[in-house]
């Protein structure tokens, strides 16, 4: 899931980045990849968003017990 994301955001930072009209540098580059990345972050979470909420939970739960 996560390499589709990665491949639909990286054409459409490619068609921006082509319709833009100006060249592409350096810091282009790092945002585009920085830009990929979190949406691979985002989905990742989505998609884990289960277990996320159990480690809450116990998290919670061991405080509560220590007190």
């Amino acid at each position: 899931m996560q390499l589709i994301v990665a491949i639909i955001v990286g054409l459409l930072l490619g068609w921006y980045f082509y319709k833009r009209q100006k060249p592409m540098t350096v810091k282009d580059w790092f945002f585009g990849l920085f830009i990929i990345l979190i949406f691979v972050i985002i989905t990742d979470a989505i998609l884990h968003i289960d277990v996320i909420k159990q480690g809450f939970q116990d998290g919670v739960n061991e405080s509560l017990e220590e007190k």
